[in-house]
Formats: C-alpha cells, structure tokens, sequence
C-alpha cells in the first residue's frame, strides 16, 4: 500500500509499479486485491493543453475503467478496461493483467492492448513490481510497449520512498509522508530533464472517502480526484469524540433476518468487528456502551467486556448505560469505568431458578403415550414427556449448575467492588444476601455499588466529561456509532494467512449437517491452515453429530488443526463435535457436557380409539410397522432401541475419551449420564482444555498451524451468512412435527432451559 489504512493510495500517481495506486485501475493491475478494498476512483487533470478525465471502479478481484483525453486541437482519445488479478502465498505475491480498447481520432478502428503486472512483498516493509503495457496488442496502430519497474521501501507506518524505472531510461522517486491526518507525496525525476516535479496532497473525509490535488512545477493546481473505499479508514477521526454504541437487539452467533421485516438480530462476527473499529479510532476517547435493549448470552457478554477492557487498555473511558440491569448485562458491565442506570429501570438480582413443564397428565388423558428411552440417568430432557415429576438426578445436576453459575458471577461482580477496595469476601456475602429481595429499584443498584449514578442517554455525555476530566459541558452530545460489518484496513504489507471459522448455531438437524458437511469438504481446497469451530449448541440429532464429527476429524487427517471455541453451550451433541477438535476452549459461563442419548416416537393409538379412528397395517415382516404411531413398541423392539442408544452411548464416550485422554470407564461414570457443567468446572474436570473466547481460539489455532503471534491473519467466515426466517416459520415447524411423528427419532439434545439473564 501507499501508506497505512485507507490512505491506500495518492490518486494520479498510481504509474508507480510497487504500489497500489490508483486501486490497480489504471495502474499495476497487480494492486487490485493488494489494495484489498473495493472501490471507485474520479480524477481530472488539465496540463500542456491536455484535459484528461478518468473514472473507474473496483471489486475484491476485477477492476473496469474509462478515461478520455483532448486538447480540442484535433488530439481526441478514449481507452475502455477490464482489469482481474489474484494473491498468492498468504498474500505476499500478488498477479494482474488488463485487457484495454484504445480508440483515438488519429486512426480508424479500435487497438487492443493486453497489460501484466506483479507484486512481491517479501518483508513487511518492501513491495517490489512489475508492469508489462501494451504486450499484447491487436488493431490498426501499434503502440510502444513500456516496461516498468519499481522498489518501496516503507520506513514506520508514516514515511516511504519509491523508486521507478521505465523502460530502463525513465527514473523517478516518490516520497511520501503523512502529516496531521493528510498524506504529502513529492515526485521528482532522475537523470532525465522532464522536469516532471508534483506535489500531492491527499485526505480522507469521513473514513471512506478520499480527497486529493496534485500541484505541477509551475506551482499550479492542475490535478483533482476523489476516490472511495468501502474499507474504513480507521484514523479518519482525529479529534475526540464521545461515541454512543448502540447494543439494542439480540445479539447472537449469526445474524438472521425476517423476510420483508428487516433485521432480527446481531451477529457477534458485527459486533466484534465494531469493536475493532473503535480501538483503532484514534478520536473514541469516551465510549457510552448503550445497552438499552440488549438480549444476549453471558458467552456473547463475556466478548464484549474483553473488547471493553482492550479499550481500557488503549486509554478510552468507558461507560455503560443500562435500562435492565440483571446478569447477562452486568457481565458485559462489569469492566467499565462507570456504570450508569436509567432511573425507572428494572434490577434483577434474585438468584437463579427455572422449570420444567410436564405434559405426562395431559397425554395420559388424551390417550397418546410418549415412548421415550435414553441412556444416562440425567439425560432429563425425556421427562417432561415419560414422568410426572423431575428426577432426583436431573434436580441434583440442575441445582449443581445453578449454584456455580450464581457462585461464578458473584466472584466477578465482587471484583468491581474489590476495585474500590472492598473485600473479596465481604463483597460476595453482601452481594449473595442482596438476592434475598424479591424486586430491586435503580436506586438500590446504586446504593448496594452494582452502578455509579442515576441518568437518562442524554445526561451521560456531560457526566462522562465532568468525571474523567472535570469539565462542565452541560449540553456535551454524543455521536451514535452503530454496528458495521466493513473492514479495516491493514497497517502493514506482512504476509496474511487464513483461518475458517465454521459456525455450529442452534439445534443439530438435517440442514444444519448439508451445509456444515458441504463446508467442511471444500476446507483443504479453501487455503484456510486452520480451522475455529464455533460451536453454540444444545445438540440435536444423534446421527447428524457424529456425521459432523467425522468430517471434523476427516480434515484433521488432511493436516488441518481443528480448535473448537464453545460460546453459550456446547452440549450433547454439541460437545460431541466439539470433540472432534484437538483443543477445546470454553467460556467460563458455558455449558458443556450432557454425555448421553435419548430416543423414541409417540404412541396415538389410545387417541385414535377415543376419537373413533381406526389404522390398518399391511405389511411384510412382523416388525415393519414398529415406526408406526398407531401402536405401541413391543418388549423386542424397545430392547432393540436400548441396544442401539447403548451403542451410541459407548461411542459418545469413546471419542470424549479421545478428545480429553481421559478412560472411558472415568468419564462415564463422573462426567457421563447425561451430566452437564458451567465452563469453568468442565476445564477443572478436563472436559475442556482451555477458557476464553473467540480470540482465545484463534490465537491456538495461529499456534497448532505454526503461525507466528506477529504474523496477520484473515478469517474466512464459512457457513456464517445472515440466515433469512420466513414469517410463518412456527406453522412449518408444527407441520414438521406433524410429518415426523411418526418416525423413531434419536437425540443427543439438552432443551435450552439454562440461559442465565
């Protein structure tokens, strides 16, 4: 690149063959995916008599161009191009080639010109290129073929000199420098008296947009161009700001939307990406984190107060605004710098609890009979449908987990107040004996130390800056910095490698196995030298999970290592794929486990005979109708069914066995049955190897690919699209029910009945 971030390029000094001016538009073709941005360009430069105007966009790869060119003295020309180029080697050598049109009042007809280009970067601070013009050409006038080559060397992030040679006769020199957010470059020639001495100067305009004028050695404007860049500019701001992040919706692992109505939630790869907008915007010097809003899980809340304490980290001030102050939220909260609570909102600090609806009484009198079996006794998802009440086993796994969830984020909250110096100890007791008050004010937030103050959204600014700073602004404003999925620009030119993060969100089924498979089997075409299985799952369907699993371990065995990233819950079937990792890391409020199976079908015929319906069965063989939902299993079938979930039960514990080097005969009687843990007690157990999150993940998957710490990454989001929800997805999935209820079905599944808000 020209320079760092988006002043990616000088705009009308882009004949330079090392860089990537111009976008690879009318340059070195080369730079079109160097450049790694798509975008537009508009220059206009009037010189000797000469107006010339050009205009061209960009995309990831191809780039299309128009320029035309006059003196109204009988000089007339025009040149149409189609540009395409490709990186290779982690993006160390990039190639290019331009196919042109060239039509000019000087002759009839139309001249092709084919051009190529290179760039090589073999150290992080040298680019070196080639461009080949007018090698091919074709039509009624040859054209002179012009052979250019050029060095940059880049000394820091703010200084570089370029060197160009064309045709072995032409030498220039190019230097640049960027001053107070604009970029100054001087060209001048070498052994030649050309005089071809300019002055650019270049800006950008709100991070995306790119401003230049190019002064000639007359001392004259006689060049302008504006150029676009869909990456941001993250030094674009240069004065301070005080930025309100809105945090209004659910937040999940993948962004999903309602046909014709827009938006449903926010994917964490979004909100992730925001955050690392503001940690390389120089003028985020306040951030008002506005939860207002906010729906999401402690794996997504534990992200977010990372991001807040790398923004601590870089000297922001960071203050989180609440309306609904309960778990989830305080987690995010609790490394602020101040924690601010709309006056009239709702503080939810009762401890934890939650039920389970049974439907056995119902279906009795209804005359329908719920053939569940499973394999572990706390596998207590068949319950609600085969018992009246819950198990002891499943009360005790349940309390288990709720007292270490509860236990787990009073530890954290007594970490801000041992911040102002209040004891660990006495701060958890204060803490848990708060929770013995059925409903809580905004005020007794403030009171027990949860919060700062009392305010509404529009109060926070000038309290920011009177806290901090000790201003009095009372009519400070903020300004709204909402979510975006655009990227950064890179500072440096060192070698990039890739790693696919692969999403297993939600329930296990059917289509969720096609498209992780079909996945999975392009991976070791896709150049990814590692892979994060994100995995936020409470399981799903037997077959499905060890189909998955299989592939996991399949692009293993081509070389790739494999690191599962556990985010709200990886269980049953969940953490059956994420075994099919090499690490496995998990958020210490996770939930993890459920090491069982369960299966079975309904039995309607005790319905059929109270509403007068009568089923007739031809068939084959005696047992070919055991699917059927109008009669009941016989001793053999159910035994048969037993055999099967026992099978599958042997080989669930097998490959966790595999996964965490543990005897199998250890996890099933500790940890198997159906048990599930919070994160923090599974890495105790060895069930998980590590705790953290998303960076945690692909920092060990940088390591187990031999990537170096300082070496640049990009992540290759697979299967991670924003997924479209019809309107009537409740009537299709009650007409799924409908058409399966038939069929035996087998699940290693835990309902999502622990999510802590």
């Amino acid at each position: 690149m020209l320079s760092a971030f988006c002043f990616a390029y000088l705009p009308g000094e882009s004949e330079f063959a090392s860089l990537d001016g111009g976008h690879g538009i009318f340059g070195n073709p080369a730079a079109i995916p160097a450049f790694d941005s798509w975008g537009a360009l508009t220059d206009y430069q009037f010189d000797d008599g000469i107006s010339t105007f050009r205009i061209g966009g960009n995309l990831d790869h191809l780039a299309a161009g128009f320029s035309y060119s006059r003196d109204g003295k009988g000089f007339d020309e025009s040149r149409w191009s189609l540009s395409h180029g490709s990186e290779w080697l982690a993006r160390s050598i990039f190639l290019g080639t331009r196919v042109e049109a060239l039509r000019s009042a000087a002759f009839n007809g139309t001249e092709w010109l084919f051009t190529a280009g290179a760039i090589v970067r073999p150290m992080d601070f040298v680019s070196l290129g080639y461009t080949g013009r007018n090698l091919l050409q074709g039509g009624p006038e040859e054209q002179k073929k012009i052979h250019d080559l050029g060095a940059t060397v880049r000394l820091g992030s703010l200084f570089s000199v370029s060197y160009d040679v064309e045709n072995f006769k032409r030498h220039r020199l190019l230097f640049e420098l960027e001053l107070y957010g604009t970029r100054v470059g001087f060209k001048m020639p070498l052994h030649d008296d050309t005089r071809e001495y300019t002055l650019t100067l270049s800006t950008s305009l709100g991070g995306h947009n790119t401003a230049a004028v190019t002064f000639f050695d007359d001392y004259m404007i006689k060049r302008g161009a504006w150029g676009y860049h869909a990456a941001k500019n993250p030094r674009a701001t240069t004065s301070a700001q005080i930025y309100r992040v809105p945090l209004d919706k659910e937040v999940g692992e993948v962004e999903s939307d309602f046909v014709f109505l827009g938006s449903r939630t926010m994917g964490i790869h979004t909100v992730r990406n925001h955050f690392e907008h503001l940690l390389h915007d120089p003028g985020a010097g306040i951030v008002i984190l506005d939860f207002s809003g906010y729906r999401g899980g402690v794996a997504i809340s534990m992200e977010i107060k990372r991001y807040v304490e790398k923004l601590l980290a870089r000297g922001s001030k960071v203050i989180a605004y609440v309306d609904d102050l309960r778990p989830s939220v305080i987690l995010a909260a609790l490394s602020c710098n101040r924690i601010v609570v709309e006056p009239s909102a709702h503080f939810s600090w009762r401890g934890l609890g939650g039920s389970s609806l049974y439907y056995k009484g119902l279906f009795d009198k209804l005359g329908v009979k719920v053939e569940f079996l499973r394999h572990g006794a706390y596998k207590s998802a068949v319950e609600p449908y085969t018992a009246d009440s819950m198990s002891a086993e499943a009360r005790a796994n349940r309390e288990e987990l709720y007292n270490d969830y509860w236990s787990a984020i009073t530890t954290a909250v007594a970490e801000r107040f041992a911040r102002r110096g209040v004891h660990p100890d006495d701060a958890k007791r204060a803490i848990d004996s708060l929770a013995g008050v059925p409903l809580l004010t905004a005020k007794s937030a403030v009171q027990n130390g949860f919060a700062d103050t009392l305010l509404y959204l529009d109060q926070v600014p000038s309290y920011a800056l009177k806290q901090f700073f000790d201003i009095d602004v009372p009519m400070a404003r903020y300004k709204t910095w909402k979510p975006s999925d655009k990227k950064l620009f890179l500072e440096d030119w060192g070698w990039r490698r890739h790693i696919a993060l692969l999403n297993i969100d939600g329930s296990i089924d059917g289509r969720m196995e096609k498209s992780v498979l079909d996945a999975l089997r392009a991976l070791p075409s896709s150049g990814a030298e590692a892979l994060v299985l994100r995995v936020s799952s409470p399981g799903g369907s037997a077959l499905a999970s060890d189909k998955i699993w299989a592939a996991v371990k399949f692009v293993r065995e081509q070389g790739i290592p494999v690191v599962a990233s556990i985010g709200n819950m990886g269980a049953s079937g969940g953490y059956y794929i994420a075994c099919g990792a090499e690490t496995i890391i998990a958020e210490p409020y996770s939930i993890v486990g459920s090491i069982g199976i369960y299966g079975g079908k309904v039995d309607a015929s005790g319905l059929l005979d109270k509403l007068g319906l009568k089923a007739e069965t031809v068939k084959t063989h005696k047992y070919s109708d055991a699917e059927s939902f109008n009669r009941p299993w016989t001793d053999e079938e159910r035994a048969a069914l037993q055999e099967y979930m026992d099978d599958f039960y042997d080989r669930f514990v097998g490959v966790v066995s595999e996964a965490i080097g543990k005897p199998k005969a250890e996890i099933d009687s500790l940890y198997g049955g159906g048990r599930v843990f919070m994160g923090w007690k599974a890495l105790e157990y060895g069930l998980v190897h590590k705790l953290g999150g998303i960076d945690a993940a692909i920092a060990e998957a940088k390591r187990l690919a031999g990537i170096g710490e300082g070496t640049n990454i990009e992540v290759i989001f697979v299967n991670t699209e924003k997924s479209r929800i019809l309107p009537a997805t409740g009537v299709s999935a009650w007409l799924d029910f409908v058409d399966g209820i038939g069929r035996t079905q087998f699940w290693a599944i835990e309902p999502q009945r622990f999510d802590f808000e």
